[in-house]
């Protein structure tokens, strides 16, 4: 029984470290394929490249979108992420310029999370905590996408752990 038990436990533990490392691989890819392209909100306002809010809510536009079915579409990507419930949640659109009717794909990267916090690191090495700087109804749908980005993440079972993504000079193209 104590043998069942362990494995049980020694199971359990694997299975969150998976799902730990996939999360972190997907915000790693994402965030390293950051590009310089603004986009249409579902209002057809023009938004940042990258644009995040004090209370969690991340959305920029991503490259490298294999496409191998040759679809009519672009090879960027509008994506988001945002904090609920304890989840830690990918939205995806299959368009960058969004109408009001556009759907996001919704994935659940990570659960059981008790706290998240984003920081962004903008070009005078100083953090801050929404992206773009300025304030909403200010905001210049040409502002640069900070030179990175890190998120704390505080779970009950690993504690707290803390993500640094280095957006590259690359997302000019």
């Amino acid at each position: 029984d104590s043998v069942l038990k362990t494995r049980h436990q020694v199971e359990m533990a694997q299975d969150r470290l998976a799902q730990l490392q996939k999360a972190y691989l997907r915000l790693r890819n994402d965030l390293q394929q950051v590009r310089f392209r603004p986009a249409r909100d579902g209002f057809g306002d023009m938004q940042p490249s990258l644009r995040a809010s004090d209370a969690g809510y991340l959305e920029f536009t991503r490259g490298g979108w294999t496409n191998p079915l040759f679809l009519p579409r672009a090879g960027m990507e509008r994506v988001a992420y945002r904090f609920e419930e304890g989840d830690l949640i990918r939205m995806s659109w299959r368009v960058l310029d969004q109408a009001q009717d556009s759907k996001p794909a919704e994935t659940v990267l990570l659960d059981g999370i008790e706290e998240m916090t984003w920081r962004y690191l903008d070009d005078q090495r100083e953090w801050q905590t929404r992206w773009p700087i300025e304030a909403p109804d200010q905001v210049d749908a040409e502002v640069w996408p900070p030179l990175a980005v890190e998120v704390t993440l505080e779970t009950k079972d690993l504690g707290e752990l803390r993500f640094l993504f280095r957006i590259g000079a690359q997302y000019a193209d």
